[in-house]
């Protein structure tokens, strides 16, 4: 559909990064109506996942990373389309390689190998817990009360994660 339709970009293409598709939805629909989207589409993520948690594999050693297609109706109702268990992350376009490139960024940041997080984290770069033994409400007040990835936080992590490292750093030279 988004490839024929009238106006579509071969360089570019037609995706658009969440926020600003829910900055577009607002100036249209006002800010209740898209919370209300959003928290109904935060609800089918979680009711996907409850309906199928006995048969995932709950293995603290691995992760596993899906893809939600959605459609929105006229009526700003979600529709679920599929669920990808291994989501496509090839990219089409230089904007699909950042959003890709960053997705991934986050999803490590989540995973936390580096052991940095505490764990009582609601955000972390474009992912928001939005459940934790019942539906978990942002931290931060704001108008639109879900944000699915429309806040992220990346760059200003990795600015103070390398500031932390370079202190560390010179810290370490100056005790030699």
């Amino acid at each position: 559909v988004q490839k024929t339709a009238p106006g579509y970009d071969k360089e570019s293409g037609c995706k658009w990064l969440i926020d600003c598709l829910k900055r577009f939805m607002i100036s249209v629909h006002g800010p209740d109506k898209v919370n209300l989207l959003f928290y109904e589409i935060q609800l089918l993520i979680i009711r996907t996942l409850q309906a199928v948690q006995k048969v995932i594999m709950n293995d603290k050693h691995c992760f596993e990373l899906y893809g939600y297609d959605i459609m929105i109706d006229d009526a700003l109702k979600p529709w679920l389309i599929e669920v990808n268990a291994s989501p496509s992350l090839t990219a089409d376009t230089a904007s699909d390689h950042e959003l890709k490139c960053g997705m991934l960024d986050d999803l490590l940041d989540v995973v936390d190998i580096e052991e940095r997080r505490a764990g009582d984290e609601v955000q972390i770069g474009g992912f928001d817990l939005i459940f934790n033994g019942s539906h978990v409400r942002p931290a931060r007040p704001m108008s639109v009360q879900s944000c699915l990835g429309c806040y992220n936080d990346r760059v200003q992590v990795k600015q103070k994660a390398q500031r932390e490292h370079l202190k560390a750093r010179a810290a370490q030279q100056a005790a030699k």
